[in-house]
């Protein structure tokens, strides 16, 4: 059956479909060794070429859905820029590590973020390595809630603190808030002196600007702006910043009934995220082998204890060598099993 290939690609997780779209229209993708245009559709088995590279033997892979929650920190980008990339050796120094170099690689897809944010704010991020769901929840964004605090400047403290209103008009539309209130702490500490905390509560999580607008509109300074929930999926304190944890089924079907959508259930292994470390990326193939190995140990010591240097037992008794052999025949050692005969008397020993 054949699909429009921006949605292959999307559902594989190599790209967005607005990604694609842009990749067509630059020329950098080809099915079966022609430049792909907009339309084309995808059959199983076709060609398909990024810049050159083969991927279409990522197309056969069938993963399991997964979703990542990160804790992104204020001024980290979500990528690195295109730039910095293609010449990593010579980036700036003050180019922090972005989102995308702290997730954990995987094979056959990649991570498509949900819910991006520019890198002034922080708080939840979510990924998936499913192209369908990302796009579905962008396309339902209008129906999820999503809750904010903001660290806004007021001389005065939470006493001086103004009651915002909870409409506001944005670009000829009415945006409305569940809730605004000030709180006596933040995710970051308490309310102080200077600094306080807004909980900003949306019906909607497509209207991240309006969140930062309203306290401009009252001439207040937005110092932080973290995201601590989408949806039913919320950011934990136990969860470090610049770290990533992957959601438990339950809270992936959420997402799911989000999206409208019917969570894929497939026979395939999940993606086994690799440790980061300074032995490298460890893969699925890479573990089978460790597993082997602690087999082979755990047989060897209930064979007995290793010798240095010894050869592996096996049921075959082993050759004996040339000199053994000719020892044996002159009845000198080597190895014989035969007591030892008296000489002959007179006979020098």
């Amino acid at each position: 059956m054949s699909e429009r290939i921006q949605k292959v690609l999307a559902q594989h997780g190599i790209g967005s479909r607005r990604e694609v779209e842009r990749w067509i229209v630059e020329g950098r993708l080809q099915i079966n060794g022609v430049v792909a245009r907009t339309g084309d559709r995808y059959e199983p088995g076709d060609r398909v070429q990024l810049d050159g590279r083969d991927v279409g033997k990522r197309l056969d892979n069938t993963v399991t859905a997964q979703v990542l929650a990160y804790h992104k920190p204020q001024g980290q980008p979500i990528e690195r820029p295109a730039a910095d990339r293609q010449s990593p050796d010579h980036a700036p120094e003050d180019i922090d590590e972005s989102v995308e170099e702290r997730l954990p690689v995987q094979r056959g897809s990649r991570w498509v973020a949900i819910n991006p944010m520019h890198p002034g704010d922080s708080g939840l991020l979510l990924f998936t390595n499913d192209g369908n769901l990302s796009y579905a929840l962008t396309r339902q964004k209008k129906k999820i809630p999503a809750t904010y605090m903001v660290r806004v400047h007021v001389r005065g403290g939470v006493a001086a603190a103004p009651e915002l209103p909870t409409v506001l008009r944005l670009d000829n539309e009415t945006i409305e808030f569940t809730e605004v209130s000030v709180c006596n702490s933040g995710p970051e500490g308490e309310s102080e002196s200077g600094n306080i905390w807004y909980k900003v509560v949306m019906p909607r999580a497509d209207k991240r600007a309006a969140v930062r607008a309203l306290f401009v509109s009252h001439d207040l300074t937005v110092s932080r702006m973290m995201q601590v929930a989408f949806g039913e999926i919320a950011l934990t304190k136990e969860m470090p910043r610049a770290r990533s944890i992957p959601l438990k089924p339950v809270q992936i079907a959420s997402l799911y009934a989000l999206a409208q959508l019917t969570m894929p259930v497939n026979p395939a292994r999940p993606v086994r995220s690799p440790r980061r470390g300074r032995h490298g990326p460890r893969d699925d193939d890479q573990e089978i082998t460790t597993l082997t190995a602690q087999e082979a140990r755990a047989s060897t010591r209930a064979r007995g204890p290793a010798r240095t240097g010894a050869k592996p037992h096996t049921e075959t008794t082993a050759v004996r060598g040339p000199q053994q052999r000719a020892a044996l025949r002159r009845g000198k050692g080597g190895g014989s099993n035969r007591a030892s005969r008296p000489a002959p008397a007179g006979t020098k020993r």
